[in-house]
C-alpha cells in the first residue's frame, strides 16, 4: 500500500463511502425513511444492459477483479478472518471468464494473513441477477440502471503451503453496463447503499475457510470497502472511526500496519498453481 498515515487512511475510507469512480450513485430522491429494496432476483437469462444485451452476455471479469478507479494504487481487498476477526487481505491478480460456461469466472490471486502470503485459485459462478432501485452515473454523466450479480465462490489455497485450506461462500457484485457492453463496478457508498446486497461497497465476499488437513472451519469475509463489514467487537475499539485518533488496541487484530506501505500484492510472486 502507499505510505499513508492513519489520518490518510480514514480519509480514504471516508472517500470510499461517497459516490465516485467509474460508476457512481445518482442522488437518491426517496424520503429519508424509505429503504432501498432490490427488485426481485432474476435468473441469468433475464435483464438487459444499456446496450440491450442480456446481462448473462456481459463480461464481468474486470468488475469482479476490483479493477476500479477507486482501487488505483491499492487494488487489494480487506476483511476479517476467524472468530477473533483478525485482518486478512485479498488480491485478485487475474479474473477470466470461462469461454464455454460464461457464468463461471476463473480467479487467481494471493491473500495475506499475519504477513504470510498464500497463492490461491478457484472459481466464482454467477447464479442470478437483481436490479437495484438506484441508477449510477457513468464517466459521460449518463444515468444507467445498476444491478447486483449473486455468485458462489470457491478459492483453493496452494496445497503445498503450510496450513492451506479452501475459502467458499457467497459473493455479490454491484455493477452497471455502458452502451459498449462494458461492465463497471458500482459503488454507492455506505450512506446511499446500506440496503444493497453489497452494503454499498460494490464487491463483497462472505463465507468460510476450511482447513485441508483437519476440516476445521472459520468465518471469513472481505470487501472492496471493509467499513461495511467491520465486526461490532472491533467497532467498539475504534476500527472504522472517522476521527484522527490512533487506537493501539487494534494492533493485535492486524490493523496497525497502515504505516508500512509495502504493497505486498506487487512484491509477491505471481501465483502458479496446478490444482
Amino acid at each position: 500500500m502507499k505510505n499513508l498515515s492513519w489520518i490518510a487512511l480514514l480519509a480514504l475510507a471516508g472517500t470510499a463511502c461517497q459516490p465516485q469512480g467509474n460508476a457512481t450513485a445518482a442522488k437518491d430522491t426517496r424520503p429519508a425513511n424509505a429503504a432501498a429494496e432490490p427488485k426481485p432476483e432474476a435468473p441469468l437469462e433475464q435483464g438487459a444492459s444499456a446496450s440491450a444485451a442480456p446481462l448473462s452476455q456481459v463480461d464481468l471479469a474486470d468488475a469482479w477483479s476490483n479493477a476500479t478507479a477507486e482501487a488505483n494504487g491499492n487494488p487489494s481487498m480487506e476483511g476479517f478472518y476467524g472468530p477473533s476477526h483478525y485482518r486478512i487481505s485479498f488480491y485478485f491478480s487475474t479474473v477470466r471468464r470461462d469461454s464455454l460456461h460464461p457464468e463461471v469466472y476463473h480467479i487467481r490471486g494471493i491473500n495475506r494473513y499475519k504477513k504470510v502470503i498464500t497463492p490461491f485459485e478457484g472459481t466464482c459462478t454467477v447464479t442470478r441477477f437483481a436490479a437495484l432501485p438506484d441508477t449510477v452515473e457513468m464517466e459521460n454523466s449518463s444515468q444507467l440502471r445498476a444491478y447486483t450479480a449473486f455468485a458462489e465462490y470457491t478459492l483453493r489455497e496452494d496445497p503445498k503451503t503450510k496450513g492451506a485450506g479452501v475459502y467458499a461462500g457467497k459473493a455479490m457484485l454491484d455493477f452497471a453496463v455502458n452502451a459498449r457492453n462494458k461492465a463497471h463496478q458500482a459503488r454507492f457508498g455506505i450512506d446511499l447503499g446500506l440496503d444493497n446486497p453489497t452494503k454499498g461497497s460494490g464487491l463483497l465476499f462472505q463465507g468460510t475457510w476450511r482447513d485441508n488437513r483437519t476440516g476445521q472451519q472459520k468465518p471469513a469475509s472481505w470487501s472492496s470497502n471493509f467499513l461495511v463489514i467491520v465486526p461490532e467487537a472491533l467497532e467498539k475499539i475504534g476500527l472504522g472511526s472517522r476521527g484522527d485518533t490512533i487506537y493501539p488496541e487494534l494492533a493485535k487484530y492486524g490493523w496497525n500496519e497502515w504505516f508500512e506501505n509495502n504493497e505486498w500484492w506487487a512484491t509477491s510472486p505471481k501465483p502458479r498453481l496446478n490444482l
